[in-house]
This record gives structure tokens, C-alpha cells and sequence, in this order.
């Protein structure tokens, strides 16, 4: 422990102890040399050794980081000693007369909003200066904040702040008041002037709310908050709040630097003008702060309240954004106030405002007329040669011709018009179309006149089975016909008397064996027995093509011996906005007869731009009446199709 004198600390007499701190204790003492009376801070004595080096660094840091510095918002410092008898170290520095916010609001203090934000915009003007000196407080709290006699609010205790010069403290280093500090000092990353200013705005939301923004029962609570939840809106919390505070307050408190005010001038510029915009400018109003007298007028920085006067373009934006009151309230409400009214409808609006806007539209369609007058061509197109109108007419001749001739069925016809026509415009869509139409049709004739054919014989073949009593080989020859063409009367005419001739015939009738005529003699004629004939396996089978395609367009071709059975083009695709192609997906499937017996079969898939996506041969024997599957599996647009040939009946 360090002796002391109690009535003087080096030169200076001591009056009476004001407070004590972290570090050590203030005195209210007199330089006698110049009889003015100051704030003594003194190293506490009664502090251990181990920590007595580290505050006497902080102490002396404090001296430095708020010697440099000269501002009237930030107490003073005058003096830096060492008590010679006691070896105390003491700080003498400006006294103020006032107390503290954080005092003033124990005692139930509320301050105003335009008195909050007067206060803030000093302190932030004083915060600013500070960090171009290179100087972060890195403490600011309502504690650190003296409000004087006159209102005026001053800046102490640097006993924390970081000077650039100095490496007393460390990245990762804890050092402030949890409640007030910023994420990247919480965290322990560096820190610069906009940690002050998350400080500030934690202080100016305290003012205007009454609590804190991140508030918990314990450090560690209080810490996550700060750092990873995002602050409560002001007037929600308050309100009676303006909500022109919501975002200054909520700017001040972004987790990331980069988002917040970047200087601490420019968040004294708004809240200065946020503050003027507050106070009413009527002449019985004397907008006073009522902090110590009831009349004492409100101080705004003109510093900060009137920065200099700006040009161009940032004195335009200014005088459109700058707050609008009427120079004088009427003294009656006039119908239009009495009336209840939505209050937006109520806003008054700035005429230069809507003269910018009005402005910048007209600038827009100014410019889009002369994009469009510089799209449009110089000079019209010439007009096509008479050759090359009548080719059109001859073409759209031709197609109208094949979509008559399709619709009285004459296929043949309709499709020699319709690829006479696609000659002329290949690329026309509307004639592909047509001409893929045509060749359906075709081939639905072809198959329509191999399948007539195929009835009429079986039909001959049943009755001359019926004839020669084959009842049974008769009625398989007659349903196959009906099998084809289910309308058939005289198949199923004699199908019927077929079944019927079959329930007459007795079951124990045995087939007549004629016997064998004998050999007659030499001279003898013989008779000739001619055998009984045998009936041709005939018959059909019947092929499904199915493929459920995930590409646009295409076209399966299918061979049978090497004679083309089917050729079935398809095309998915629609007409999208500006008539723009889009591609889409569907379902083939098409039925082809086939006569039975083996077969080579080959089955190829084609995309839109003609290439194979794949290919197969099958040898199979095709029994009459049986039903196979020629299917398709195509699992994606990129993939390679595999064929398959599966039979399913007969």
C-alpha cells in the first residue's frame, strides 16, 4: 500500500472526492498557480501488483490518446504527473460541471427525441475529430457522455482507446463494456471509427427507448446477442418514437462494418438535420432541452445542423430530400383537416421532386424513341421480282390443293402436290407438316389395300375349307378376315354357319378312309387317286411401334425384309412467345400387319436433324394372329435408344 497525502497530489490541493473509477480515483482539486479548479484522476492505490502494471499502461494511454486531442466536445486534459512523495500517478484535466446520461436517466430522466438526436449529433462531430487524430475510443456509453450546464455534451475516459501508434492492445483482446461494444471488438477483431459509431447508435437507442437493444442476464447472453441477432426496431419498442429514427439507429447497429455509416461526420450530418426537422419553429416555442432549466434553448452544432453549402448535383438531391414545414400553422383547422382522412394523404409533396421525376420519364422515352428511330431502316426493302411472286402463289396454290385433295382421300394425289410444294419452301413449317400428313395418309392406304387383300383370300381360303367340309380350318381362316375387318358380313356369315356345321358333326365321326384301289391286272386300266390337298399356312401378325420420346421431333422407320413398313415422323414441339419454337415430349405409337412367317426386322430412330439415335435387327418367326411390341426406350435427349421386340399374344 502507498502512502498518500490527502490534501495535496503533487502541486494540486485536493477539494473532495468525485467518483471512482476502474482505473482509480477523481478528485475535484485546484491548481494554485492559476486558482482554477479541475478533475483530478489518480492510479488507485489499493490495486494488486499483477494488474497495477496493466491499468498503469491504460492510464497513461488515456493521458496520450486525449492529450493529442483538442475539441470541445472532449474533456480537456492540462496536466500529467507523479506525486513525488507517494509515486501516485495523476491526470489533470478539464472539470465539468453537469452529469453524466447515464445518471440523468437513473434519476428518471427522458429526453426528447430532437434532444436525443442534438446530443448524438454532437458526440458523433467529437467521435469524428477524434478519429482523424487517430484516436478509437472504443468505451462510448452513456457513463462516458457529460451533459454540462448549458446542454453541451463532452466525451471523457479515453482510458481504453486504441491509438494507431500504440500495440498495447492486441487482436483478440476483450476490452469494453459488453453492452455498448460492436461484434468485431466483441470477437476480438480489429477495430477502427465505425466501432464507435455501433457504440453510439446502442447510446441513442437507450436515449429514445429507455433499454438496451441487446439486453441479457449474463456476459455471455449479452455478447451472442450483440453478435449474431439483429437489433429490435426503435419505434416499436417506443411508440411515440418518430419512425424517421428507425434507420439512422439500425444503420449504426449492423453486424458488418461496411454497412454502417462509414464516418462518424456523416451520421452527425442526418441526426443534425433529423434533429432541426423535430423542433417546431412557432414563436411560442422556445424548444427548450429541459434537461436543467425548463427555458434553456436547444444547442445544435451549426457545424453539423449547416455544413457547407454543396453545388451540382449534391445540392439538388439535397434540396429535394431537405425536411418541408410550413412557415405558419393556421390558427383553425380548415373542412379538409377536419375530415377523417388517411394521414398519407395528408403528406405534403416537394413540387421539385415531381418535376425530377417528370423529367427523368420524359428522358426515358426520349431515349427509347431514339433507339427506334435508329433500328428503322434507311430505306424500304425493294420489292420482290414478278418471278418470285408467282413461285409464292404457285406454292400456296399447291399447298391448298394437297389439303383438298387429303380431305376427299385421294392420298396419292395430295401427297405429290404437297412435296412439290415443300421443294419451293423447304423450310417452311407449315408445308413439312402438311407433306409429313400426306405420307400418313398414304400409308394408311397402302395398309388398308394390303389388308383387303389379305381378307378376300382368307375369306376364299375359308370357304373352300367350308366346302370341303374343314369346318374348323374354316372358321380359324374366317376369324382372322374379321380379325382385320371386323365389318366383313360375309365372313362372319359363314363364320357362324361354320361353328354351327361343327356342334352338328357327331364327336365319335371318324374321318372316311377310302381304300386303296387294288392293282388290276397288266391289261387293266387303273384309276388315278388324286391326294387330298393341303391349305398354305397363312395368316398375319400384328406389330405396335411405341416410344415415349423425349425429344422434339423425329421419325422411326421400320423394314421388313428390306421392304419399308412404316416410316413414322413426329413432332412435339409448340409455338412459345414471339414465335419462338419450344421443344416438348409425347407418346408414338402406331400399329403395322405383317404377313406371318420369319422375318428380318429392322427398326431405326431418327432425330429432327436426321441423325440415327439408334438401331436394331431381329430375326423372329411370326406365327398367324400373334401380337409383338417394337418398342423404343430412349432414357434421355443425349442417350442412345435401345430397340425392343417383344411378343405379347398368339
Amino acid at each position: 500500500m502507498v502512502a498518500m497525502s490527502t490534501h495535496h497530489i503533487g502541486r494540486y490541493e485536493i477539494l473532495k472526492p468525485l467518483g471512482r473509477g476502474a482505473m482509480g480515483v477523481v478528485y475535484l482539486a485546484r491548481d494554485p498557480i492559476i486558482d482554477r479548479k479541475l478533475a483530478l484522476k489518480t492510479l488507485r492505490v489499493d490495486l494488486d501488483d499483477d494488474v497495477a502494471g496493466e491499468f498503469r499502461e491504460r492510464f497513461l494511454r488515456e493521458a496520450r490518446a486525449a492529450g493529442r486531442i483538442s475539441h470541445p466536445g472532449i474533456v480537456t486534459i492540462h496536466d500529467v504527473g507523479e506525486d513525488p512523495e507517494s509515486g501516485l500517478v495523476f491526470i489533470a484535466m478539464e472539470y465539468i460541471e453537469g452529469r453524466d446520461l447515464r445518471q440523468l436517466m437513473a434519476a428518471g430522466y427522458r429526453f426528447r427525441p430532437s434532444e436525443a438526436a442534438r446530443i448524438a449529433a454532437d458526440v458523433a462531430r467529437a467521435l469524428d475529430y477524434a478519429h482523424s487524430m487517430g484516436v478509437v475510443h472504443r468505451d462510448v456509453k452513456p457513463a462516458n457522455i457529460i451533459l454540462t450546464r448549458d446542454g453541451t455534451p463532452k466525451i471523457t475516459d479515453f482510458g481504453i482507446a486504441r491509438v494507431e501508434s500504440s500495440n498495447l492492445t492486441t487482436e483478440g483482446q476483450f476490452i469494453g463494456t459488453p453492452n455498448f461494444m460492436a461484434p468485431e471488438q466483441i470477437t476480438g477483431k480489429p477495430v477502427d471509427g465505425r466501432a464507435d459509431i455501433f457504440s453510439l447508435g446502442v447510446v441513442l437507442f437507450n436515449l429514445l427507448t429507455g433499454q438496451r437493444p441487446f439486453p441479457g442476464e449474463t456476459l455471455h447472453e449479452v455478447t451472442m446477442k450483440v453478435v449474431r441477432e439483429p437489433s429490435p426496431i426503435p419505434s416499436v419498442l417506443a411508440p411515440h418514437l418518430p419512425a424517421a429514427f428507425n434507420p439512422i439507429i439500425l444503420k449504426c447497429l449492423e453486424k458488418d462494418p461496411d454497412r454502417r455509416f462509414q464516418t462518424a461526420a456523416e451520421l452527425a450530418n442526418v441526426l443534425a438535420a433529423l434533429a432541426r426537422s423535430l423542433v417546431d419553429r412557432e414563436p411560442d416555442d422556445v424548444a427548450s432541452t429541459g434537461v436543467f432549466q425548463p427555458d434553456l434553448a436547444t444547442v445544435i452544432d451549426r457545424s453539423i445542423a449547416e455544413p457547407a453549402p454543396a453545388t451540382g448535383l449534391r445540392a439538388l438531391l439535397r434540396d429535394i430530400t431537405a425536411p418541408r414545414r410550413p412557415a405558419t400553422k393556421p390558427s383553425r383547422p380548415s373542412v379538409w383537416q377536419r375530415l377523417p382522412l388517411p394521414e398519407f394523404l395528408t403528406w405534403e409533396i416537394n413540387p421539385k421532386w415531381v418535376r425530377i421525376v417528370v423529367a427523368g420519364w420524359a428522358v426515358l422515352w426520349a431515349a427509347w424513341i431514339a433507339v427506334l428511330a435508329v433500328q428503322r431502316p434507311a430505306a424500304p426493302e425493294p420489292a420482290p421480282r414478278d418471278a418470285a411472286i408467282r413461285s409464292r402463289h404457285d406454292t400456296a396454290r399447291l399447298l391448298i390443293d394437297a389439303g383438298r385433295r387429303l380431305r376427299l382421300g385421294d392420298a396419292r394425289g395430295a401427297e405429290a402436290a404437297a412435296f412439290a410444294a415443300l421443294d419451293q419452301v423447304p423450310a417452311s413449317a407449315g408445308a413439312r407438316a402438311l407433306a409429313a400428313r400426306t405420307r400418313l395418309a398414304v400409308e394408311a392406304a397402302q395398309l388398308g389395300v394390303a389388308a383387303g387383300e389379305t381378307v378376300a383370300r382368307l375369306v376364299a381360303e375359308g370357304r373352300e375349307a367350308y366346302r370341303g367340309k374343314q369346318y374348323a380350318a374354316a372358321a380359324q381362316r374366317f376369324e382372322q378376315a374379321l380379325e382385320l375387318d371386323p365389318g366383313n358380313e360375309l365372313a362372319a356369315s359363314y363364320l357362324e354357319l361354320a361353328r354351327e356345321r361343327q356342334q352338328r358333326r357327331p364327336s365319335s365321326a371318324r374321318p372316311v378312309v377310302r381304300p386303296t384301289p387294288m392293282p388290276s391286272s397288266p391289261g387293266s386300266p387303273r384309276t388315278a387317286v388324286e391326294p387330298a390337298p393341303v391349305a398354305p399356312a397363312t395368316g398375319n401378325a400384328r406389330l405396335t411401334i411405341s416410344f415415349s420420346s423425349p425429344i422434339s421431333s423425329g421419325a422411326i422407320l421400320v423394314t421388313v425384309d428390306g421392304a419399308t413398313v412404316a416410316e413414322v415422323p413426329f413432332d412435339f414441339g409448340t409455338k412459345g412467345v414471339f414465335g419462338m419454337r419450344r421443344g416438348g415430349s409425347g407418346t408414338v405409337k402406331r400399329v403395322v400387319v405383317v404377313p406371318a412367317g420369319r422375318h428380318t426386322i429392322s427398326a431405326t430412330l431418327r432425330d429432327g436433324e436426321g441423325a440415327s439415335r439408334g438401331s436394331q435387327t431381329f430375326d423372329r418367326q411370326l406365327p398367324a394372329g400373334s401380337d409383338w411390341t417394337l418398342r423404343f426406350d430412349l432414357p434421355s435427349k443425349e442417350a442412345t435408344a435401345t430397340v425392343y421386340l417383344v411378343r405379347v399374344s398368339g
